[in-house]
């Protein structure tokens, strides 16, 4: 078995030679550069960029959805090089990735996609029970705050699972699905047939 490896390994390394030979004996001089082959597999990929190169357009909303938005040519925009097209982008809020066949330019956008753009959640704010737009977990966007509910006049039960959502990407996996179903709702009239039997949740 030891014999067998050690063929192997010498084998591999004559490879590695002859190849290393191949590649560089024609050079200046017939210098051979038996380190060639490693380095041609240590190339870094080459950009994307070009009159063909295709550039993808998307917006990353406050939910973290991305939604593409365009696609469209270098060649179709007023730009001659590189730094051109990062100007031009720019200018405009985005980001660009050079991959090694397109270019991605992204954005972020405060406002949520248009699945989420009607949810709401209950929350705190000013130690009172507030509306949020969008899923729970993104308190970007208050609403309104309900006057005539101080937190601090729900019950303690309540109250925890209210800080709870506000803190709602430390809880568990459980803890989430919980909070979701009694605070998250994915239109107005969901949401206020909740809020009409808020005060129940009073203490006298």
């Amino acid at each position: 078995m030891r014999r067998r490896l050690l063929f192997l390994g010498l084998g591999s390394a004559i490879a590695l030679f002859i190849v290393g030979i191949c590649l560089d004996s024609g050079g200046p001089g017939g210098k051979v550069n038996y380190f060639s082959s490693l380095q041609v597999f240590a190339q870094d990929k080459k950009k994307a960029f070009g009159p063909e190169t295709m550039i993808r357009e998307e917006n990353i909303f406050l939910c973290g959805d991305v939604e593409e938005v365009a696609r469209k040519k270098v060649k179709s925009l007023p730009v001659n090089d590189e730094k051109g097209l990062n100007d031009l982008y720019g200018a405009q809020g985005f980001n660009l990735n050079y991959g090694s066949n397109e270019i991605v330019a992204q954005r972020k956008v405060d406002e949520f996609c248009g699945y989420h753009r009607n949810f709401r959640h209950l929350g705190i704010h000013d130690d009172k029970v507030a509306i949020y737009q969008g899923p729970m977990g993104y308190n970007q966007k208050l609403l309104r705050l309900e006057e005539k509910m101080p937190v601090q006049t729900l019950s303690a039960e309540y109250q925890v699972k209210l800080q709870q959502v506000m803190d709602f990407f430390q809880m568990t996996p459980e803890t989430q699905a919980m909070l979701r179903y009694e605070f998250e709702f994915q239109n107005e009239d969901a949401l206020n047939a909740i809020l009409e039997n808020l005060d129940e949740l009073q203490e006298e």
